[in-house]
């Protein structure tokens, strides 16, 4: 393991939060993350969907 983060004040969430990195280092290797989608690209699709609609919704408008 290569990085490790280490906090002295632990609350509700340490637990759930040494799960979920416990969990990502051990299936690291079989997630293979590099070969994931770039969620840059699924943002920008979703961004130019919500403001198509937003114009679309005024355009609509003024034309009425």
């Amino acid at each position: 393991m290569k990085n490790k983060v280490i906090v002295k004040d632990k609350d509700e969430w340490s637990s759930l939060a040494n799960f979920i990195g416990n969990m990502i280092a051990k299936y690291a290797d079989e997630i293979d993350f590099d070969s994931l989608p770039d969620p840059d690209v699924y943002l920008q699709k979703r961004y130019i969907y919500e403001s198509y609609k937003a114009y679309m919704k005024f355009r609509n408008k003024k034309m009425k």
